[in-house]
């Protein structure tokens, strides 16, 4: 049998998780001298506190902690294949590696999905059934590395502070979209955070969103799409009513997008990840 491990920032619906017996290792959220495990603040919080006016830093998890998630797995799997969020963005991937090197006498591969949310989510939901159906070690990691370059997401944030402040995009863009007043239009290339588009105005945005879904779809047949959101629920049902009436996805589900995305979005980010039908 051959176990799967992806960290807290998955995305994934915790019944997929449970169903599948994922395992989760936690990402970190620091909120001035207070520590949480990523499910132990609610990304609702977390937004009333970043409005008013506080900074939250995240931080991967130690060595440590997949240590002891790996040698919990050993009991009862043969192999273990680690899908972590994106290494161009967060130090997990590497703190599972460290762990890795000093288990030598286990068999695990760490793949960095390059991605974020329920794009590495989708690939472990991916991974987890193929294990389920019996699937190898190597035809496991030839599909994540399939979907890999097909899954995406496309995004908006109310505001690019927050990435700015956390590095994840240029200054240079960052202050055109301040001077300019424009909501940027955000995707993933290579594993990193890019400006892929801007409009003046939210709605726009949204709809730009929703056109462009709608094109991957059509590149890619089937589709299961994850509308994620902090702290803006109704915007998040319009989007999902949207994409089911023009795209009609094999899945789709809404959740609020986990506390440490969300850190670095900032309240009002909202977006969607899409990627070949896993089911």
């Amino acid at each position: 049998m051959i176990g799967i491990l992806t960290d807290s920032s998955c995305n994934l619906p915790r019944e997929i998780i449970e169903e599948l017996g994922i395992e989760i290792v936690p990402l970190y959220v620091h909120i001035g001298s207070e520590t949480y495990e990523e499910f132990d603040i609610t990304t609702t919080e977390l937004c009333r506190r970043m409005r008013e006016g506080i900074l939250p830093q995240t931080s991967q998890p130690p060595p440590g902690k997949f240590e002891e998630a790996f040698r919990k797995m050993a009991e009862k799997f043969k192999s273990i294949i680690a899908i972590l969020i994106t290494s161009k963005h967060s130090g997990t991937y590497n703190s599972a590696l460290l762990a890795r090197a000093s288990l030598p006498e286990l068999d695990i591969e760490v793949v960095d999905s390059l991605s974020i949310a329920t794009g590495t989510g989708f690939m472990a939901e991916a991974a987890a059934r193929a294990a389920r159906k019996g699937r190898s070690k190597d035809e496991i990691l030839s599909l994540i590395h399939q979907l890999r370059e097909k899954i995406n997401i496309v995004a908006t944030v109310s505001t690019l502070k927050y990435l700015h402040a956390s590095g994840r995009v240029g200054a240079i863009k960052t202050m055109m979209a301040s001077l300019l007043d424009v909501k940027p239009i955000l995707s993933m290339k290579d594993g990193e955070v890019v400006v892929i588009g801007q409009t003046r105005t939210r709605s726009r945005s949204l709809a730009q969103i929703i056109s462009h879904v709608e094109k991957a779809a059509e590149r890619l047949g089937r589709v299961d799409l994850a509308v994620l959101h902090a702290d803006c629920p109704e915007e998040a049902l319009t989007l999902r009513d949207e994409l089911l009436r023009r795209v009609r996805p094999n899945r789709i589900f809404t959740a609020e997008i986990t506390s440490v995305i969300a850190v670095h979005g900032g309240p009002g980010l909202i977006g969607v990840v899409y990627s070949p039908a896993i089911t």
